[in-house]
């Protein structure tokens, strides 16, 4: 179930309708594609079997909207993604390395998050999502809270609390999920962390060896 619940999370916020014209709250950059989840699903089981490249692809364009990627990424390289640490080096090559270094990681990161979750998209059984308004005093200044809940097997709901900011372009955008107290950008932290002592500060191996397996890593935290 737990599975289940993960991909739920990232399903309600990677499936997003179009932005209107005035543009959304986090709130409702939440509940509306919560609201979009069924009717993605559905018109994907037409096609998936004989064209899931299709379906991948158009997972990865609506989460492009909705996602920040780059803040999310360099938040999981700690200090290796850090302003600080680039305000520290030294040299314009030492500086271009970094920028390479972020967007690989990025890029890396992204696409295995895609991959891994449009392979379990087709797994959402119907769970009832509750997407918990902001209340009216709600300070929208910084990094914003969402909670939604997810209705399961058992009576209590499962809770996820989405983390977004707004952009400069005015857009909110996802930048950590927390699910039942578990902070998913803070695994990936670890992981990272941990690649970083395997290949022996070798940065660039890290990244090279990336690979995103949240369900397992999450799955384990759980029991833990």
């Amino acid at each position: 179930m737990f599975k289940r619940i993960l991909l739920a999370a990232f399903m309600a916020v990677g499936l997003s309708v179009q932005v209107s014209a005035e543009q959304k709250g986090p709130y409702e950059v939440v509940a509306d594609t919560t609201q979009e989840l069924v009717k993605v699903i559905e018109g994907a089981r037409s096609y998936v079997d004989k064209d899931p490249e299709r379906f991948t692809g158009e997972v990865r364009r609506i989460m492009d909207e909705v996602v920040d990627f780059q803040s999310f990424a360099r938040g999981i390289m700690g200090k290796y993604g850090s302003r600080g640490y680039y305000e520290s080096l030294k040299t314009d090559a030492e500086r271009a390395k970094f920028r390479d270094r972020v967007m690989r990681f990025t890029n890396n990161f992204k696409d295995g998050l895609i991959n891994t979750y449009a392979k379990g998209l087709l797994g959402f059984n119907g769970n009832r999502i509750e997407v918990l308004p902001l209340a009216d005093d709600a300070d929208l200044s910084g990094s914003v809270g969402v909670r939604q809940n997810i209705y399961g097997e058992r009576a209590k709901p499962y809770q996820v609390m989405y983390t977004l900011r707004q952009g400069s372009d005015g857009s909110w955008k996802l930048r950590n999920v927390v699910i039942e107290g578990l902070n998913l950008g803070r695994i990936y932290q670890n992981q990272f962390d941990a690649a970083v002592k395997q290949y022996n500060g070798d940065i660039d191996k890290v990244i090279a060896n990336w690979t995103v397996a949240p369900q397992a890593v999450m799955e384990e935290q759980a029991t833990k």
